[in-house]
């Protein structure tokens, strides 16, 4: 069960949010928010590796096996 918050942001929060989020991979300012408030609650626990892999399993799978990802790895990829 997960609960829907409304969160307001300054324009230079939010610009620096954004940013951030686009520096670090998120495929979304949502993620980059979840991941960064996860980290803060948990940072004593080091639980965050494994909730971030969790959290990213459903956006990874998302993007994962497009024809821009393969052409991407191509250069990684063997013939046999």
């Amino acid at each position: 069960m997960s609960t829907q918050i409304n969160l307001k942001l300054s324009e230079k929060m939010l610009k620096t949010a954004r940013t951030m989020a686009d520096v670090r991979g998120f495929d979304n300012l949502q993620d980059f928010i979840r991941e960064t408030l996860r980290e803060k609650l948990f940072e004593e626990e080091n639980v965050s590796g494994i909730c971030t892999t969790l959290a990213s399993e459903k956006a990874l799978a998302k993007n994962w096996l497009s024809k821009e990802e393969d052409e991407a790895w191509k250069h990684l990829q063997k013939e046999i």
